[in-house]
């Protein structure tokens, strides 16, 4: 997992071929007119969702993908995230799902996180996570970015 600010980005080209393309397009476009859904940057190989999400009270549960790396960045409000590493991980909640890319998982998080203005986490395959809902309601964006 990777947790850092927007501005300092470029730190990271060189962990994965598409993370410069990535954040070229986070920082070049203006998020907050995108529509909700899926807009596509390199088609299934690197896109981006733009989700709205509401104030709630209910625990999401911990999931893990295999096929996509998730930079998940708030566009408006801010957000917590949980984490835990997935070798620790023992109570499955689903099986992995191949065409959904998910595994569900009932276990705590180690820790949580808020993600603010200009923050982003960069989420592996090995990071079980769940963005949990909001105090104020959040326009998001999850980039996908093919393992």
């Amino acid at each position: 997992m990777i947790l850092d600010h927007l501005s300092r980005a470029e730190k990271y080209f060189d962990v994965h071929s598409s993370f410069k393309h990535a954040f070229d397009y986070l920082k070049q476009t203006d998020l907050r007119t995108l529509s909700e859904g899926r807009h596509d940057i390199e088609g299934d190989d690197l896109y981006i969702i733009i989700a709205n999400d509401a104030v709630g009270n209910e625990r999401r549960k911990l999931e893990t993908h295999r096929k996509y790396i998730d930079i998940q960045l708030p566009i408006e409000g801010s957000f917590p995230i949980e984490w835990h590493d997935e070798d620790s991980c023992k109570n499955v909640s689903s099986r992995y799902d191949n065409e959904k890319d998910v595994k569900l998982y009932n276990d705590p998080p180690l820790f949580t996180m808020h993600l603010a203005s200009d923050m982003f986490a960069v989420l592996f395959p090995e990071d079980a996570h769940a963005a949990q809902p909001p105090m104020t309601f959040v326009k998001k964006a999850i980039v996908k970015v093919a393992v």
